[in-house]
């Protein structure tokens, strides 16, 4: 089975979390056997038993098959990692019991939904559309090479992708033992089901709302926390930062420590067309190194040591002049950036010619970016490497630093105005903080409602225990 298969296959298991503390109170009891049965990875499957259902929630069925699939796929990402496999009638019975409750947890949301009138738009059904497409194609890419393989390198793209695409659909009807139509159903139903609890989320967050007392308390909280968070770690400060500015959260940074200094930072490496080279080059002097260290340590074959210190300086200069095409670029940026050419010009003009490039902070379309990082100056700041955070914290506002060349990079780096420490007040942005303080009483009131629902679908559904009381008994 391909990695990337095997990726999908485990992304089960980790999405229900089963590999840890057991479920105290499972949706419903098992069936306890006199005998201790052994649990098994891969039992046998009745195929009219597992089109029987597990357990229903409102229009919603989930069947003994996907029980076992679930069971099973636990099973075998902790044996993955080395965790043995339940084995006596009690444990197996918890891990099944387990199985169901994050079955059953995993329908709450859309069964609420359609309980509630929430369906899917046309434009989400285009978005799922799009997405399982976009998952296929990734998925497909895996088999690419076995496609080259069969039709030649040279084959027509289109060919190609529809020969890998073949051999994804063989892979997922081997390893799941039905067909692709099935398999790719219940991956958009998937999928769907997400669009619809998205949906869901949205309506119930309109009818959540705060007073400007609400916002102002929430702020003063926030801050003294993050005060007292920031305080103790610079790097959670960092990190908060960064989330709000990638709009991965919606929480800002309230309260600023002492001590960070913005920067603009631009990397140099190895042109492409040049690291396979280098790449190759600096395998072999390690496989000479290690070759030359046993020849030293037996005392034998002077003539291939000699062979061996020829070579390896022969490498190394060949990577050094690669690395000096690099180090060239890099000091062109550095005159431009004298000169008076900001990092965003620099970045964007000669990361379009040959070579490897990068701009800490900068990412094109990306939310609340500004072009810069925050480097922490009072002490080593772990993010960067040491000569880097050195020649950063001692640069003066505005002045850019010489080429800092570290392993096969190099880095120019221009430092701006520091960051004024201090708490932010709740007049100085009324609007984004009551959007903040908002966020968080929708986040706190979501995340209630769903355990109120879950212990309501606990009661609402019917459960079949008879017909999965087997899953994981051989």
């Amino acid at each position: 089975m391909s990695k990337k298969l095997l990726a999908l296959v485990l992304s089960a298991a980790m999405l229900l979390g089963l590999v840890g503390c057991l479920e105290e109170k499972p949706a419903a009891e098992a069936n306890k056997a006199d005998a201790q049965p052994t649990a098994t990875q891969s039992a046998a499957t009745d195929t009219a038993a597992d089109e029987l259902p597990a357990f229903t929630l409102g229009d919603f069925t989930v069947t003994v098959g996907e029980v076992r699939s679930s069971y099973n796929t636990v099973i075998e990402y902790m044996g993955y990692y080395g965790v043995p496999a339940p084995t006596t009638a009690e444990e197996i019975g918890q891990y099944r019991n387990m199985v169901i409750e994050d079955l059953l947890s995993a329908k709450v949301l859309p069964w609420k939904a359609k309980e509630m009138g929430v369906t899917l738009t046309e434009e989400k059904r285009a978005e799922v559309a799009q997405q399982v497409e976009e998952l296929l194609v990734e998925y497909a890419a895996d088999y690419l090479d076995q496609a080259k393989e069969e039709l030649g390198e040279d084959a027509d793209p289109v060919a190609l992708a529809e020969k890998a695409r073949a051999f994804l659909e063989k892979d997922v009807e081997e390893y799941f033992g039905y067909p692709f139509d099935r398999w790719l159903g219940e991956v958009t139903a998937s999928y769907e089901e997400s669009a619809l609890t998205e949906l869901l989320q949205d309506e119930f967050n309109k009818g959540v709302s705060i007073t400007e007392a609400d916002a102002r308390d929430w702020f003063e909280t926030e801050a003294a926390n993050q005060k007292e968070s920031f305080e103790e770690d610079y790097a959670a400060y960092k990190e908060q930062d960064q989330s709000y500015r990638l709009g991965d959260s919606e929480i800002p940074v309230l309260y600023t420590p002492e001590g960070f200094g913005r920067m603009q930072v631009l990397t140099f490496d190895v042109d492409p067309d040049d690291s396979a080279a280098y790449s190759a080059n600096e395998l072999e002097m390690t496989n000479l190194e290690s070759e030359y260290g046993k020849l030293i340590l037996r005392g034998q074959d002077e003539d291939r040591q000699a062979q061996i210190v020829a070579r390896y300086q022969e490498l190394q200069a060949a990577n050094a002049d690669l690395l000096q095409k690099s180090g060239d670029k890099a000091q062109l940026a550095r005159a431009d950036a004298l000169k008076g050419t900001d990092f965003v010009t620099l970045f964007n003009t000669y990361s379009n010619e040959e070579g490897t490039m990068g701009f800490y902070g900068y990412a094109e379309g990306e939310p609340r970016r500004d072009g810069t990082v925050i480097f922490y100056t009072k002490a080593q700041d772990e993010e960067w490497p040491q000569q880097v955070w050195e020649a950063a914290v001692a640069l003066q506002e505005g002045e850019i630093s010489e080429l800092i060349q570290v392993g096969d990079s190099f880095y120019l780096i221009q430092r701006l105005a520091d960051l004024p420490a201090g708490a932010s007040s709740f007049d100085d942005d009324p609007e984004t903080f009551t959007a903040a303080a908002l966020a968080a009483r929708q986040t706190e009131e979501w995340d209630a409602v769903q355990e109120d629902w879950l212990n309501e679908a606990r009661n609402a559904a019917t459960f079949y225990e008879d017909n999965y009381a087997g899953v994981g008994v051989q």
